[in-house]
């Protein structure tokens, strides 16, 4: 059992030198970052930014392996999949695919529930949800 045990602390040093490099600011043209109302604004920076933009708030824990790597992994993903920092360089077409699934997403699965675990304050009111729809509707609405 006392074998078991130090390998089992060995591994879990080891992997604290496997890197995963995901930095939490990267550089970003101002005009490329989403251009919304101060409310909506505010409620994406809350709910959505640490995985949908260039500027992420890793937290303490995001350092200690494994969990850097499931926190990391998800922003780049984040990232990947939309970008608030990016939003203007998207086109239009592209723009309104991705207004199409906020209301879904907001609705079903985001924010992910493991990340309210440790973020309550990124749990979406209904005032919040319905915000969010309204100004996705004439943002859409916009772009057509």
């Amino acid at each position: 059992m006392k074998k078991i045990s130090i390998f089992i602390l060995l591994v879990l040093i080891g992997i604290q030198f496997v890197p995963m490099d995901v930095p939490a600011e990267v550089p970003t043209k101002a005009d490329d970052e989403l251009k919304a109302p101060e409310e909506v604004h505010a409620i994406l920076k809350r709910a959505c930014f640490d995985c949908h933009s260039n500027h992420t708030d890793f937290p303490w824990y995001s350092s200690i392996a494994p969990v850097s790597w499931f926190t990391k992994i998800h922003v780049k993903e984040g990232r990947e999949h939309m970008n608030f920092s990016t939003w203007a360089s998207y086109d239009d077409e592209k723009k309104l695919k991705y207004l199409e699934k906020i209301p879904k997403a907001i609705k079903s699965k985001m924010p992910l529930p493991s990340y309210l675990i440790m973020h309550k304050e990124a749990k979406l009111s209904e005032d919040d949800k319905k915000l969010l729809t309204e100004w996705v509707s004439e943002a859409a609405f916009d772009l057509e």
